[in-house]
């Protein structure tokens, strides 16, 4: 009971770390972090409705509208038609989202490159291995 105690503690400091260190580049790019999440999800996934964003990032419809609505006026959302289904919205990036999210990724690497400097070669393939282990099904 111990070690999984440990095991615990350990990974919520490393999850803790990594989203103090995202939110201190989403504020350098004067975004929230669940702008930054949401602009992810869109630019990864395509044009996902507002139902999608909300499933995926755990967040109520209500919030992903105060969300969403903040980065359109900020030129990096946009809202479409669905062409199957007019009634249906989907929300789409714009160029300068693209932009915008290449720059935050590779921001992003950056951080968890010097996250992992602390490990050599071998600690990092047995991280990884480990990783793999637990998140198969």
């Amino acid at each position: 009971m111990i070690l999984e105690k440990d095991l615990e503690n350990a990974i919520l400091s490393f999850h803790h770390k990594l989203k103090d260190e995202m939110h201190k580049q989403a504020i350098k790019m004067h975004f929230n972090t669940s702008q930054l999440e949401v602009l992810h999800f869109v630019t990864e996934k395509g044009n996902p409705t507002m139902k999608n964003i909300a499933d995926r990032l755990h967040i109520t419809p209500p919030s992903v509208t105060t969300i969403v609505e903040s980065l359109i006026k900020k030129d990096l959302l946009q809202r479409e038609s669905d062409t199957k289904d007019r009634r249906t919205i989907r929300i789409t990036a714009t160029s300068k989202t693209i932009k915008l999210f290449y720059k935050f990724k590779n921001k992003k690497l950056l951080i968890l490159k010097n996250l992992f400097l602390k490990l050599n070669d071998e600690n990092k393939k047995q991280l990884i291995r480990l990783i793999n282990i637990i998140i198969k099904d």
